[in-house]
């Protein structure tokens, strides 16, 4: 015990933990600010949910891509009558894909010859998912109020998957709704079970943006691409709709695009394992203090050097900053290696943030101490 404590006095000293729980103290102030007054809430909206995953996932950006041997886009942008998109969904079918995402909904009745023809084609459809949204949400339930469903879906007892995600940043997948005690899949939890042969009880899934390419089909060169599509999972719908962009980690991305990577999640990427609970601020509070060590022993050592050109530039703000810039890049890098060959995911946003705010802490710290102790 004794060694313990001689351990302990020697790793946490009075000025380092000090200046740890002072930064802490300004995150914490700065975070209360952010979120509690209107004027920061374009701000607020913005570091929302933001977690170093989301830089590690540009990261990646920087290797090239692999194209998805299992997803594939059908694009219908183009087509806006329905009677030539049964055709073209007719001639997917006729493929027999793995499975079929119909992203789109017909929620009323246009014109006789395309409804019908459409309806006839939804009818003899096998592994097919077709989807419908969630729509008018109560606040205060916490739960949607309507549905918009395709108008023949409802007659013919289809397979159906909600298409609801967040308008805002799109970091999860919601897998299952409520509404009316109810529980809905979503379309993504429906095709796990038409590849898979079992339901998907998950709530919701990370998305794992690991840089993906999957392939676009126009709608009039299926047969040219049948080999992409036979065995393969179709996402049927408009790949390039301007009014379904979503903001992703890796930038805006159509809506269709984030499903596949949502579907790819589940059926093929292995699973990240997230640092959470109790662990994870320990671990948290440690690298935190190891930064705060690191920042103040920089500043003691550049203080402490004789008077002259080089100690004088060690002393800017300048290359404290830049220090603190590296000792940054260290923790990412090192965050980096465990996200992509680990598999394993740390948010170092507390960490980084705390280092953002050391040497401030640690002059406040230095100006507490000389003008209480030296009065005394």
């Amino acid at each position: 015990m004794r060694y313990l404590k001689t351990i302990m006095k020697a790793i946490f000293r009075p000025r380092q933990t000090a200046a740890t729980v002072v930064a802490f103290m300004l995150l914490g102030l700065l975070c209360f600010v952010t979120f509690n007054v209107n004027a920061f809430n374009p701000v607020a909206q913005a570091l929302k949910g933001f977690s170093t995953k989301d830089l590690f996932y540009r990261m990646m950006l920087a290797s090239p891509a692999d194209t998805s041997d299992v997803i594939v886009i059908v694009d219908i942008t183009r087509l806006h009558d329905r009677d030539s998109i049964a055709s073209v969904l007719e001639e997917v079918d006729a493929l027999e894909p793995a499975a079929i995402d119909v992203d789109v909904i017909f929620e009323r009745p246009m014109d006789s010859v395309g409804d019908a023809h459409l309806r006839r084609v939804a009818e003899k459809l096998q592994n097919t998912v077709f989807s419908f949204r969630m729509m008018d949400p109560d606040r205060e339930r916490k739960e949607f109020t309507r549905q918009a469903h395709s108008f023949f879906v409802e007659d013919l007892k289809l397979n159906e998957g909600s298409v609801n995600l967040d308008r805002s940043m799109v970091r999860d997948i919601a897998l299952n709704f409520e509404m009316g005690g109810e529980k809905y899949p979503s379309v993504i939890a429906r095709m796990v079970e038409i590849l898979q042969g079992e339901a998907c009880d998950e709530e919701s899934r990370s998305i794992n943006y690991e840089p993906t390419i999957f392939r676009i089909i126009p709608y009039d060169s299926i047969q040219s691409n049948a080999e992409f599509i036979r065995s393969r999972i179709v996402m049927f719908g408009g790949a390039y709709e301007s009014i379904d962009m979503l903001y992703t980690p890796l930038g805006q991305m159509h809506g269709i695009e984030v499903l596949c990577y949502a579907l790819k999640t589940i059926i093929e990427t292995e699973q990240m394992t997230d640092c959470t609970g109790i662990l994870y601020w320990l671990l948290t509070i440690l690298f935190s203090y190891i930064s705060v060590c690191c920042i103040m022993a920089y500043k003691e050592k550049s203080f402490g050097m004789p008077d002259g050109f080089i100690s004088d530039l060690l002393r800017t703000t300048l290359v404290t900053s830049l220090f603190v810039f590296l000792l940054m890049t260290t923790f990412i890098t090192i965050g980096f290696w465990f996200f992509y060959k680990q598999h394993i995911n740390f948010d170092l946003t507390p960490t980084l943030s705390v280092m953002a705010f050391a040497t401030t802490s640690a002059d406040l710290v230095r100006f507490f101490i000389k003008h209480t102790f030296t009065q005394k």
